[in-house]
């Protein structure tokens, strides 16, 4: 066996080394950028929301949904989810939103707090990113009336960032039947 360092070796450290000063540079630009926040961005009707990963529990399809006789319009029904009976809130009907046509697949985004645990209904998951907070900004105004209550705001490219904490502290979300 050869002791002699191959020339694959150097070229691989020489890579590994340049992708860590990359990597660094890119963590050094964020930190003197501002604080981020980790997102799900989603689509309820036709327009993009996000709500930050904290009170995310998990994303699911939404398959076998069962209807509560007397529930408010906005909430869709339940769904068994590996044992645990979850409700189904629709944004759509809570944000007074255009519904869409019947049959579309749907994502349930569900949230989940010490004291509280329900799925928010989307049309369409686009995938987890960062967003610079300093990017978040008041609300439109195209985005008036109960929306507003629940956004954090709206970013630049007119993602509307909700309030997670503000939907699962409501008390509108609790139901009596």
């Amino acid at each position: 066996m050869n002791d002699e360092p191959c020339a694959t070796t150097g070229l691989t450290e020489q890579i590994l080394k340049i992708r860590a000063e990359q990597l660094a540079r890119i963590r050094l630009s964020r930190e003197t950028r501002g604080d981020f926040i980790t997102v799900v961005e989603f689509r309820i009707a036709q327009e993009i929301y996000a709500i930050e990963l904290t009170h995310i529990r998990t994303i699911h399809p939404l398959k076998d949904l069962t209807y509560i006789p007397g529930a408010p319009s906005f909430i869709k029904g339940i769904f068994n989810l590996r044992g645990e009976i979850i409700s189904v809130v629709d944004l759509k009907h809570f944000f007074n939103l255009p519904d869409q046509k019947p049959g579309h697949a749907h994502q349930v985004i569900i949230l989940s707090s010490k004291d509280m645990e329900f799925g928010i209904l989307s049309d369409a998951i686009f995938g987890v990113r960062e967003i610079n907070t300093d990017d978040i900004r008041d609300s439109l105004p195209a985005l008036a009336g109960i929306r507003q209550e629940y956004l954090k705001g709206v970013t630049g490219s007119g993602i509307a960032v909700l309030d997670d904490e503000k939907l699962l502290n409501d008390q509108k979300m609790i139901i009596f039947l």
